[in-house]
């Protein structure tokens, strides 16, 4: 879809203007990693998310914004309170609580179908992030921390669509982990997950 293609253009601009602690990190010169691991996201999205998304980015590229430097900022309130007290608050747009509430419907079903992704599929979720912020200690920011920081730049609308295609596809027996698994595998080449996590 070219809406994605445009949003995943814009995401890579702003991630060349994020500014690192130490320095420009090496996965801002990945742009192939950075094209699947973002694909893989939004082909899984609903057409109303991606929409509303690409309307909040447009605007949000055009008033001077950048959400994935916003996204990593808001990490270190997990990561690093201290830090992001002193040196990232201040310059963080404010979050309404609302959607910190809604933020908070998402997150248990996520770390459920993670859960259930690890089990099924250990090998190749040994090579991702760990699940729970109890992870973030090993050094590795976990799934839990960076979905929270992605979302805190959310705005409320598209966090409503979020949280409806989640409860949707609870519903029918589907895990929004595992369609994001089949498809990133197969953007690397593989049939299918089995495929990918029999090579490893």
């Amino acid at each position: 879809m070219e809406t994605i293609e445009k949003i995943i253009e814009i995401e890579w601009e702003m991630f060349q203007r994020t500014n690192n602690i130490g320095g420009r990190a090496s996965c801002q010169d990945d742009h192939e990693t950075f094209y699947i691991m973002r694909r893989s996201q939004y082909e899984n999205w609903s057409l109303p998310m991606i929409r509303c998304y690409y309307d909040f980015l447009c605007h949000c590229e055009a008033s001077g914004r950048n959400l994935v430097t916003e996204k990593y900022g808001r990490m270190m309130q997990y990561t690093d309170l201290h830090y992001y007290n002193k040196h990232v608050a201040p310059y963080m747009p404010a979050v309404p609580q609302a959607n910190y509430r809604i933020i908070n419907r998402i997150m248990p079903v996520l770390i459920e179908w993670e859960q259930q992704f690890a089990a099924a599929y250990p090998k190749l979720a040994g090579q991702g992030r760990p699940i729970t912020s109890e992870g973030d200690a090993s050094g590795f920011t976990s799934m839990e921390t960076y979905a929270r920081g992605e979302f805190e730049t959310y705005p409320a609308e598209l966090l409503q669509l979020y949280a409806d295609h989640v409860e949707a596809l609870k519903a029918e027996g589907k895990s929004l982990s595992m369609m994001i698994q089949d498809t990133m595998v197969k953007l690397y080449g593989y049939k299918s997950i089995d495929e990918a996590e029999a090579s490893l």
